[in-house]
């Protein structure tokens, strides 16, 4: 879904192939957390915790040894200290780094397919068209607004997408809470989506699971932002 949300906003407002809107199911493979994204090379690269490239493609196309030789020299990829240094999202490169946006990753690569083929593109302008294409379907009205693809899917089929929580799992939040631990749910999402699947996957009374609810979080940085870089605010 969403693939289908992205592609959907590349072809009919960017004027993409719309060849990008038929996936072959075995090319879900190609999606993995930490993938790099150089932007402007249009490939994608999978890193050790040194920096050393492991793996990388084209496009979808894998890198031979011998292209991983001549592109990377000693496979140690020059950018590495920049990206690690938390600059995750720039105009230069793009880490994968959360499940919400991976199908993105095969979607560039595929564009970058699709450019190659037509165009023997050198370096690549798609970004800022994807950029829109995100902000499209997940931007905070969106869910409000049924805007883009990808909200209005969920709240029209839950049942295709979520899986309700068993009794069991229930059964053991409570006697945590019972024990005196505190349950903390921290998400990304925003409040209205959040509620959302919260409701249909443990029902309507999901708040009293849980001692506190934090959404819109903007993990991983909730994590290592100073409090006055993630402010909190009570909904």
């Amino acid at each position: 879904l969403i693939y289908d949300s992205f592609a959907q906003y590349l072809v009919t407002e960017k004027g993409y192939d719309e060849d990008l809107l038929t996936l072959a199911p075995d090319s879900l493979d190609f999606c993995c957390k930490g993938l790099v994204l150089d932007i402007e090379e249009g490939n994608f690269l999978k890193l050790a915790e040194d920096g050393t490239v492991l793996r990388a493609s084209h496009g979808t196309k894998s890198m031979t040894s011998e292209e991983l030789l001549e592109t990377f020299g000693r496979r140690e990829w020059k950018h590495f200290n920049t990206i690690s240094g938390m600059v995750s999202r720039s105009a230069q490169y793009y880490l994968y780094d959360n499940y919400f946006d991976l199908p993105g990753a095969l979607l560039c690569a595929r564009v970058v397919d699709s450019l190659d083929q037509h165009d023997d593109q050198k370096k690549y302008d798609f970004w800022k068209d994807m950029v829109a294409a995100i902000q499209h379907n997940y931007k905070i009205s969106a869910f409000k607004e049924d805007c883009g693809t990808y909200f209005p899917e969920v709240k029209n089929h839950p049942d295709k997408y979520l899986q309700r929580c068993p009794e069991s799992v229930k059964k053991w939040l409570k006697q945590l809470k019972s024990a005196g631990k505190i349950l903390l749910l921290i998400t990304s999402s925003h409040s209205d989506y959040c509620r959302l699947l919260c409701e249909h996957i443990l029902g309507n009374d999901f708040e009293e699971y849980f001692d506190i609810v934090i959404t819109n979080a903007l993990k991983p940085g909730f994590f290592s932002h100073t409090p006055n870089q993630r402010p909190f605010r009570t909904l």
